[in-house]
């Protein structure tokens, strides 16, 4: 149910079911660190910024509230003021702005993600920006 046909996760299938729940989203963390061997990358025992690579990129998305900041030299995050995520979902997922707020809602706040990260980017620009910050 909450997979596309091409295997891929469909985001607002899952986020209609977490979003809001935070015994699901709970669960839901819980579940992809079993899968992974508590490992961002499912299947490994440990990160493999660990084996011998120079630079290795985790995108991520639930690591600080996963615990995982430990097993990485540093955590680069992304945020955006709370109107314009609340823009940026209504567009993307077609759901009402009250569901939008209530999905940001049982998120980190920006400023605890702030708290644990060594590098912190704003999106809110145009995607050519953005990528002249990283």
């Amino acid at each position: 149910e909450i997979l596309n046909e091409d295997g891929t996760i469909n985001r607002k299938v899952l986020g209609a079911k977490v979003f809001g729940n935070q015994v699901k989203a709970g669960l839901l963390y819980i579940l992809n660190a079993v899968s992974g061997g508590h490992s961002p990358l499912p299947g490994t025992e440990e990160c493999p910024c660990s084996v011998g690579k120079a630079v290795c990129v985790l995108d991520a998305a639930v690591l600080l509230e996963a615990g995982w900041q430990d097993m990485v030299h540093e955590v680069w995050t992304a945020i955006i003021p709370e109107d314009e995520a609340v823009r940026r979902i209504v567009a993307r997922d077609g759901l009402t702005e009250e569901a939008a707020r209530q999905r940001l809602q049982s998120q980190m706040t920006n400023r605890q993600r702030v708290e644990h990260s060594q590098v912190v980017l704003c999106t809110l620009w145009e995607p050519d920006i953005t990528r002249q910050q990283v």
